[in-house]
Order: C-alpha cells, then sequence, then structure tokens
C-alpha cells in the first residue's frame, strides 16, 4: 500500500492546503458571494481529506495532519499581492483557482498511476466534486477579469 498511500497523503495535504487557503480568502473578502462560495469550497475540500484521511487509517497508515510548504507559500504570496492590488478578490480566486489545477492534476495523476484498484475507485468518485470545483473557480476568475 505504500505507493498509493504516498498517493493518498499527497492529496489530503494539498487539500488541506486547499481548505486552508479558502477559509483565509474567506476572512479577507467583503464580498458576500465570495464568502459563500470560499465556505462552500473549503468545505468541499474538508470532505476530501477526511474521506482519504479515513481510508488511510483504515488501512493502517497515519493521515498528515497538515498541508504543504507549496501551498503555505501561494496563500502567503496572494495575501502580499492583496495588500497592494486594487482587486485583491481577483487576486485570490486567481491563485485559488491555480490551487484547484494542482489538486486536479494530483488526483487525476494518482488515478493513472495507482496499483489498487479500491484507491482508483475511491479517487474517481471524489473526481467529479474536484472537476466542479475547479471549473467554477475557473469560470470565476474569468467572469471577473472580464
Amino acid at each position: 500500500m505504500s505507493d498509493n498511500s504516498d498517493l493518498l497523503k499527497d492529496i489530503v495535504e494539498i487539500a488541506r492546503d486547499g481548505a486552508s487557503f479558502y477559509d483565509s480568502a474567506q476572512e479577507k473578502t467583503k464580498n458576500a458571494r465570495l464568502k459563500a462560495v470560499f465556505a462552500r469550497m473549503a468545505a468541499a475540500k474538508r470532505e476530501l481529506v477526511t474521506g482519504l484521511s479515513d481510508h488511510l487509517a483504515a488501512s493502517g497508515e497515519r493521515p498528515p495532519d497538515g498541508g504543504t510548504l507549496f501551498g503555505s507559500l501561494r496563500r502567503l504570496y496572494a495575501d502580499v499581492v492583496a495588500t497592494v492590488a486594487a482587486d485583491d478578490d481577483h487576486i485570490y480566486v486567481s491563485q485559488l483557482e491555480e490551487a484547484e489545477d494542482r489538486l486536479l492534476e494530483q488526483i487525476q495523476k494518482a488515478i493513472e498511476v495507482a496499483k489498487s484498484t479500491d484507491v482508483r475507485v475511491q479517487l474517481q468518485a471524489y473526481l467529479p466534486k474536484v472537476r466542479e470545483c475547479h471549473d467554477e473557480m475557473r469560470d470565476l476568475k474569468e467572469h471577473l477579469a472580464a
């Protein structure tokens, strides 16, 4: 299960990054619509974290309890840029969309290389929601840029 565990642990960390970033952006925006979107997206990431963490624990593996350095740096970068930008909401949405790209790519890669059918099936079950979140942030980013 080691290779599969590493795949799932990476996804858990990336999803934790996303949840934390959405929480941070939700606190910083004044836009009520974006607050609701960010809260919903953070909840979706936490659902993914919980599901994959439960799977890891059931397999005798310890799920990660933090995110990644890259995720922390992305959040910090967005905070810094947003303090000097005229449209901080667009900065957050743009960076969050990139975080969605990262999560979607990681899950797709894991589905391709997972050695366990059980792991592939579980990831495929989460894929539609991950894709939906990704597409919503992409569309929101394009709308704010227009």
